[in-house]
């Protein structure tokens, strides 16, 4: 899936780069915050369900966030948009009596979207798909002696947004990244500041 996405991507991008012409592209580096739900309190009530005891629970609700990106107009005001990006990890700790989970997740992944925008200033929307890998690491303490877990999953989900672009190359917008490493509540809220090279 992310291979099907990621080779369909270079090559309409070198498709479309053969009928652009001089500065119609564009280079990116967006950095901001991700905002994901990793289920902290369904994963704490079940923890609780299976050991008949209390847990509690701290999480984070997400991490910084980056991407870079090329965009290509491919006719008046309609630019095709490649972009990679990369999340720090969000962590999950669980205590009840005599053990201690803590659970860390982080993301990557490719986009590929349709942006509409009039001229190099103004509003801007995007709609696209994106191919994404969450990894997952979990550690489990129990009476000083720790075990390590990890997986990971990927899939592919949708990507809605806008924002605006300044005269002088900077941006700013919000990204929607649903069903990120193709998890069903592994929603992403994306927002970022950034410069256009």
């Amino acid at each position: 899936n992310f291979i099907f996405l990621f080779v369909f991507s270079i090559i309409t991008f070198i498709h479309t780069s053969l009928k652009a012409q001089d500065g119609d592209v564009t280079v990116g580096l967006d950095i901001g915050y991700g905002f994901l739900d990793i289920g902290a309190d369904e994963t704490a009530q079940t923890i609780a369900n299976l050991s008949g005891s209390t847990v509690t629970y701290s999480s984070d609700v997400g991490s910084w966030m980056g991407r870079v990106y090329g965009d290509l107009e491919i006719v008046e005001s309609l630019y095709v948009d490649v972009g990679l990006f990369l999340t720090g990890d969000i962590e999950a700790k669980y205590t009840l009596s005599g053990a201690t989970v803590t659970e860390t997740y982080s993301a990557n992944g490719v986009d590929l979207s349709l942006v509409f925008k009039d001229g190099n200033e103004g509003f801007y929307l995007k709609g696209g798909v994106h191919s994404s890998t969450v990894d997952g690491n979990a550690s489990i303490t129990i009476s000083g002696t720790t075990y390590a877990a990890n997986a990971a999953a990927s899939g592919s989900g949708f990507v809605f947004g806008g924002g605006y672009d300044f005269a002088d190359g900077s941006r700013f917008g919000y990204t929607y990244y649903s069903d990120l490493g193709g998890l069903s509540k592994a929603d992403l809220g994306y927002i970022f500041y950034g410069y256009r090279f």
